[in-house]
């Protein structure tokens, strides 16, 4: 089982209790969560072990690094979507941060939207999509581009990247 050690990016005021969150949802959910992704994406974890840094800033993969003043609920979000990136990359389907974001997102929303229906409902996907599109523009263009796709049409156009893997990627957002 993946295990994900979380720590405070400092004592500030805050991270202590945010830490303890992010340590409840994957004391609670960790089992459950690593299923619906290996299931929807039909990939594994190749890590083991994570470090988590838990800080006010914006959540990212590559350190693993998560927002504090995030609801419940997009703590959940976040930490699930953050672990597919993970899990694209330990699979050779990301790409280095920073480069052609727009498409690996577009790429990872294609599995992201199914595994938080299947973790905890229609209703929180769409939530969290809400809240995500309204981000960053890339996110949007993203969740546009893969929710244009019915349930097996995502399953489809996500194997097609897993079989290709990320070298097959254009050097640029023209997908």
């Amino acid at each position: 089982m993946l295990k994900i050690n979380f720590y405070p990016d400092s004592d500030k005021k805050g991270l202590i209790e945010a830490v303890e969150g992010y340590k409840k949802i994957w004391l609670d959910e960790a089992e459950k969560i690593v299923e619906s992704i290996k299931k929807v994406s039909g990939l594994s974890f190749v890590e083991k072990e994570i470090n988590a840094v838990v800080f006010e800033g914006r959540s990212g993969s590559s350190p693993l690094c998560l927002r504090a003043s995030y609801s419940y609920a997009t703590k959940k979000a976040s930490l699930v979507h953050e672990l597919c990136h993970r899990l694209l990359d330990g699979n050779g389907l990301g790409l280095p941060r920073g480069q052609n974001s727009s498409l690996e997102h577009k790429h990872l929303d294609l599995v992201l939207y199914d595994i938080w229906i299947d973790l905890y409902g229609q209703l929180f996907a769409n939530e969290q999509i809400a809240i995500e599109s309204n981000k960053v523009q890339l996110y949007k263009e993203a969740w546009d581009y893969a929710l244009a796709f019915t349930k097996e049409e995502r399953k489809i156009e996500f194997k097609k990247l897993a079989r290709t893997g990320a070298s097959t990627y254009p050097k640029n957002d023209n997908f």
